[in-house]
């Protein structure tokens, strides 16, 4: 069993979003192809330490935010 190291929390006026709750994406240090389940709701802030920038994430985390990121967004 491995544990989620990165959340990434996706704002914005998106059609998925409803009033107080954010898409937001769980994900290990490498993540797998069966990784990538946008989650709705609200995230888990008291689990989360600090925030990184984007460009610190694990080049296949980025991957991923970015993939998420463009199906939010019809991209």
């Amino acid at each position: 069993m491995t544990a989620e190291r990165y959340t990434a929390v996706f704002t914005g006026l998106y059609s998925l979003k409803e009033p107080g709750q954010y898409g937001y994406l769980t994900m290990r240090t490498e993540p797998e192809e069966s990784d990538g389940v946008l989650r709705r709701g609200e995230p888990p802030y008291g689990l989360m330490k600090r925030e990184i920038c984007f460009g610190d994430l694990p080049e296949e985390c980025r991957r991923l935010v970015l993939g998420v990121y463009r199906e939010l967004w019809n991209l």
